[in-house]
């Protein structure tokens, strides 16, 4: 009677984890080939040059959208604009007239 109990016990716990397993690879199925796939890194819009962190939530980060690069403050609840960064090269240049 209780080597009954054990042997079904054990066909139990070996049909939970059979059915957690195959639960574990469909979803990494859905995740792999089904979900939407994100762009690469290389190919995303917008860019994240540098971060610089003011203190443990609030942050400045340099980004980069179409070529134009931004500065944002970031803190939780809100990103402002802080200004606009312009080629440095191109500066030089227009200063030297060439």
């Amino acid at each position: 009677m209780e080597l009954d109990l054990i042997n079904t016990g054990l066909k139990t716990m070996a049909m939970l984890f059979i059915v957690l397993g195959f639960l574990i690879l469909v979803l990494f199925l859905v995740k792999k080939f089904i979900l939407p796939k994100g762009k690469a890194k290389g190919d995303m819009l917008i860019k994240v040059l540098s971060t610089l962190h003011l203190s443990s939530k609030q942050r400045v980060e340099v980004i980069e959208i179409s070529g134009e690069k931004i500065v944002l403050g970031v803190a939780p609840g809100s990103i402002s604009f802080l200004t606009k960064l312009s080629d440095i090269k191109k500066d030089h240049r227009a200063i030297d007239g060439s």
